[in-house]
């Protein structure tokens, strides 16, 4: 099997946390470390560095909404959450192509391919996002997310 990188993911750390796990990720922006906060969920279910993007990779246009921005955050997450639990798609790719701020909604793309246990390294079951400790902090040059994830 070779290996495959782990593509657009790069921005990320696990930080120990009792019983679950954090997840920290940063971009130049907010919509960077987003991008990155679903990847690294994804990365740390199945390892991306043995996903390919080949000819059967497949793109979900995945829609949400919040009432704030940690609720939309949760949304955002739980969604691909789902598409991975309910349709065995691992996504190696995200990009969010649209994020209004106002309405607290955001439209990605994620393209990925569906699991294959013999092709894939398998990580971690996460079984809820949650809100405890979520954090979101913005400044001019860079952008942080902190999300715990009930494992």
């Amino acid at each position: 099997m070779g290996s495959y990188g782990l593509g657009q993911l790069k921005n990320y750390e696990y930080l120990d946390h009792t019983a679950d796990i954090m997840f920290h990720t940063w971009g130049k922006d907010l919509k960077e470390a987003l991008e990155q906060m679903v990847l690294i969920m994804n990365n740390y279910m199945v390892e991306l560095d043995s996903v390919e993007l080949d000819d059967s990779a497949t793109e979900q246009t995945i829609s949400v909404k919040g009432h704030d921005m940690d609720s939309l955050l949760f949304a955002l997450l739980d969604e691909f959450l789902f598409v991975f639990n309910t349709e065995f798609i691992i996504f190696k790719q995200v990009e969010i192509i649209s994020f209004d701020r106002e309405n607290f909604s955001i439209e990605a793309i994620g393209k990925g391919v569906e699991l294959d246990k013999s092709k894939h390294t398998t990580g971690t079951e996460i079984k809820a996002i949650t809100y405890s400790c979520m954090k979101i902090e913005e400044n001019p040059d860079k952008s942080d997310i902190h999300v715990i994830v009930d494992i």
